[in-house]
């Protein structure tokens, strides 16, 4: 299996992977702050991030080896973008299907370009600088990894961390006697 059909298939996968996390979250708690040893993000921002990041940096960066120029990103405010944004987790669900679908669909005209050094269309708040196709889309999937950890955290661990906070909250609150 060559480079381009092991990201073909480990992006698809991956994908699917933190879109399967997101249904195990329940839906009442997708949009509800988690406890905070569970991160400050809830379900719906963690998809946000992912959709936001592959649409514009890591699929605009891609086509830098395709000899298509793309912008430098300087001036990405993530917080600005959410504030205003699209918060609707069914509509954002699609946005991420389609940006990862480009991404993947434009790998077989990438397979010659694994090793070459390109400067990337990231910059803020460090830029990347000159770097191999293969780390860009090696990026996008450890990225997608680490949201996929978060998430799934939120679904399997909220419950006993939110009791376990609970019971320490009572355990320190003076009693009357």
């Amino acid at each position: 299996m060559n480079d381009s059909e092991w990201f073909c298939q480990h992006l698809a996968s991956s994908a699917d992977g933190f879109l399967w996390a997101v249904e195990q979250v329940p839906a009442h708690r997708r949009v509800e702050p988690p406890p905070a040893p569970l991160g400050a993000w809830h379900t719906v921002r963690h998809v946000f991030h992912l959709v936001d990041y592959e649409e514009r940096v890591a699929l605009p960066s891609m086509h830098l080896w395709l000899a298509e120029p793309g912008s430098a990103i300087t001036d990405w405010d993530e917080d600005a973008a959410w504030a205003c944004g699209d918060q609707d987790l069914a509509r954002l669900i699609e946005r991420f299907r389609a940006v990862r679908a480009a991404q993947i669909a434009l790998l077989p005209a990438l397979r010659d370009f694994w090793d070459a050094v390109r400067e990337t269309a990231w910059s803020h708040p460090e830029p990347w600088g000159a770097i191999t196709l293969r780390w860009v889309v090696t990026k996008t999937f450890q990225h997608t990894a680490e949201h996929t950890h978060d998430v799934l955290r939120m679904a399997l661990f909220w419950d006993h961390i939110a009791a376990s906070m609970t019971s320490q909250h009572d355990e320190s609150t003076p009693h009357a006697t």
